[in-house]
């Protein structure tokens, strides 16, 4: 169950203003978009890109804008949580639904949703659109296992590249990469995650030191270990790269 009384996605809490507020922004494996959205409420990014794998998360995303947009309230009536190691679907997301503080927005304090958030179905390792520096700020909460997992090392050492291609000197990315023994409870959801577990030899312990040393990023930090009123599984560290 959410606690209520935190009022929002815990992420939200601890993600700091100027990272969102005024800047272009792509957010990986967006699951339901509520998170996505979250932020262009909360922070109003001039804009922000969802992209996801899942076409029927994408759909729903758009289902949650255009409600949310409504309504201004970011909680569906029967919010309820995913378990953070369950799900099965490849780029999924585990995401924390959540409600704004006062359960709603007025109208006269809320961007125009439309104008700032959108969503695309997307295989973001295997795409082949150009890539441009174009966002200064790129997340990728709670994603990194189910690539690791559907295309093992080349695909984490191409989303970290491609990460940084797309940022702009001076951007940041966000991860909120899942422990190694994660992994271990989901190796068996698919053949091909079953070879991959096998034969993954960078594990998520040495992530920072391919950001920092291989892929360029010039510093990271931690900026949680622990977050308040979390559900289990979101507890996990969110570390901060600066291009």
């Amino acid at each position: 169950q959410i606690d209520r009384n935190v009022g929002e996605d815990p992420r939200l809490e601890i993600f700091k203003k100027e990272w969102f507020a005024g800047k272009d922004c792509l957010d990986i494996g967006c699951n339901q978009g509520l998170v996505t959205i979250g932020l262009a409420m909360k922070f109003v990014c001039r804009s922000i890109l969802g992209v996801d794998i899942d076409k029927g998360l994408i759909e729903t995303a758009n289902w949650n804008l255009r409600r949310i947009s409504r309504t201004g309230n970011v909680a569906p009536e029967s919010a309820k949580v995913h378990n953070s190691s369950d799900s099965t679907t490849q780029s999924c997301r585990e995401e924390v639904v959540s409600e704004m503080p006062n359960g709603n927005i007025s109208k006269h304090e809320q961007p125009d949703l439309f104008e700032i958030v959108s969503f695309r179905s997307e295989n973001f390792v295997q795409s082949t659109h150009r890539y441009t520096e174009q966002y200064d700020t790129i997340m990728c909460l709670s994603v990194t296992k189910w690539i690791h997992l559907n295309w093992g090392d080349d695909g984490i050492i191409t989303l970290f590249v491609k990460i940084w291609s797309l940022l702009r000197p001076g951007g940041i990315f966000i991860m909120e990469p899942q422990p190694w023994t994660s992994y271990r409870k989901n190796r068996l959801v698919s053949e091909v995650a079953k070879e991959n577990f096998n034969d993954i030899c960078i594990y998520p312990e040495k992530f920072r030191e391919i950001l920092l040393d291989k892929v360029g990023f010039r510093s990271a930090e931690v900026i949680t270990n622990r977050l308040v009123g979390s559900v289990a599984g979101f507890d996990r560290p969110i570390e901060v790269y600066h291009k």
